[in-house]
This record gives structure tokens, sequence and C-alpha cells, in this order.
């Protein structure tokens, strides 16, 4: 009995997709407007409550956004035209395992709980990666103009304690980005100075999440972004505080030790120069049509 059991497991495991076994992750809780999930070639039109699994590839149309909440109840909000790729997450013990892609859009993210030693939280873009160990922010992926040619750029807003950015163009440069300030990263050069967003500019990138934008965060928002407005300079100085100690929530995989250390020496360097430093302003193309920040 206990082989013919084994005999179709294995006939049915050939047969069947892979991805039909593959681990759940989470769940979508919130769903408004045009949304598909990409899994294994196929598109599905996902209704509320229905599940998150790992290489899922997350879509929003015009006017549309979701949420969805992962099994630690981290949760992700996706703004309009927006993709988001969930490329890995497994938690084993208390070690937490997170990488996410972000080719284009604007998406939200709160870790609802400090990740615990050896744990990694990575967000990808085309020309960045944030790295975090439980915390809420805000990531914007947007085209550009750069040399002549249309590019991407990323903007990472801090909503709650810090998140470590970089290029990995260019690793050794690490800006750490605490609750009330942005950075921007384009395509081959570092981070931009650290400066305080301006609360209007994150109520309404938040106001274009609509029902997904994730309760709590959303409203404290402002509040952190007016707070952090009158410590510009301070926010400069610390843009490229790079490096510090264990690099949060970036995996001990993706830099080196002996960068790290470089990125210390960066981090002193910048400190010495950050009051020469101008706060960057940059124009919205795909989201949002103002200069702000």
């Amino acid at each position: 009995m206990i082989r013919r059991f084994v005999f179709f497991f294995l006939v049915v495991s050939m047969v069947l997709p892979l991805p039909l076994f593959a681990a759940v992750i989470g769940e979508f809780a919130v769903v408004t407007g045009d949304v598909t999930v990409t899994r294994a070639g196929k598109a599905i039109k996902p209704k509320v409550k229905d599940k998150v699994e790992a290489k899922d590839l997350i879509q929003t149309g015009k006017n549309s956004n979701a949420r969805v909440v992962l099994t630690d109840a981290t949760s992700m909000a996706l703004g309009p035209n927006t993709k988001l790729e969930m490329k890995q997450f497994d938690i084993q013990g208390k070690k937490t395992t997170g990488l996410f892609s972000i080719p284009t859009g604007l998406v939200q993210t709160n870790v609802a709980k400090a990740l615990g030693p050896g744990s990694k939280f990575e967000i990808q873009t085309p020309t960045a990666i944030a790295g975090v160990r439980g915390t809420a922010w805000l990531t914007l992926v947007e085209a550009m103009v750069q040399a002549g040619a249309v590019g991407t750029k990323s903007t990472f807003y801090g909503l709650s304690q810090s998140i470590f950015v970089f290029n990995p163009a260019l690793p050794a440069q690490i800006a750490t980005v605490a609750a009330g300030n942005f950075t921007v990263v384009a395509a081959g050069v570092a981070p931009t100075a650290v400066a305080a967003f301006a609360p209007a500019t994150v109520a309404g990138l938040t106001a274009q999440l609509g029902a997904a934008a994730i309760p709590g965060v959303a409203g404290a928002a402002g509040a952190v972004g007016g707070a952090a407005a009158g410590t510009t300079g301070a926010a400069a100085g610390a843009g490229t505080a790079a490096g510090t100690a264990t690099v949060a929530g970036v995996g001990t995989g993706t830099i080196a030790v002996g960068v790290v250390a470089a990125a210390a020496v960066v981090a002193a360097v910048a400190a010495s120069t950050s009051k020469s430093d101008t706060t960057p302003t940059h124009t919205t193309t795909s989201h949002h049509s103002s200069t702000h920040h």
C-alpha cells in the first residue's frame, strides 16, 4: 500500500507543474481594479484571500492597487502601474530570508517584526538594493532622462526606523535613510545625499495606494516627514553614513566584509564634507508630475 502511494506521488509530481507545489508565502488583503498574478507563465486574476506564492509576479494596471500580507504579517502595498516579483520568502526558526524585486512602480512596505540574526530582507530595483531589519518605507521606481537617454531611478522614503540603500555597481557607498528622509539612486551613481522629504510628497504617493495603503503606516508618514523637515542638515550629514556595522538587512552574501569596511571609510569622508552637499530634487514622469521632496 505504501509503495503504491509513493509511486502515485512520484507520478503526480512528474505530470503536474512544479509550481503547484510551490510554497505559499502570504495572501491578498486588498485587490482593487486591474490586478494580475503571473505564475509559471500563466496569468491569474486574484481575489481577496487568494494565496501568494514564491516566484509570483504581481502587476497592477492604471487606477489599480493591491496589498499582500506575508506569513509573518509583513505587508506590501502596490500602487498603480506597478510590478512586484516575490522572488523568495522563507522563515527557518528565527532566520528570515526575503528577496523581492520592483522593476517599476510604487510599493509601500512594512516589515512587521524585527528580523533575527542571519536574516535578510532585500528590495531590488533596476538601480538599487535596499535592506532592512524591521521598518516601513516607500519605494518608487520610475523613468528619468539621464545623459540624453531614458533610464530608471529609484527613490526610497523612510517612514519608520531606517533602511540601508546602495547601488550594486557601487556597493561601498551605502546611504542610511532614517524615518522622514529620502534618497534617490540612478543608474551608475551612488545614492544622493539623504535629506528630509516634504510631507506633502509622501502624502501624495500614499494616496495613490488607495485602500491598499498599510493601516497605521500611512497616517504616521506625514508626522514623520514634518518632524524631519527641520533636520535636513543632519540628514545630509548622515546621507552616506555607510557601512554601519552589520548593514542591517543586507545579507553578507551581498556585500563582502572588506566592502563594508570600505563603506565605513566612505561614511567618515561623507560626514566631513556633507555641509557642502546640496539637497537633490527630481521630477516624476510616470506617477506624479510636480517636483517633489
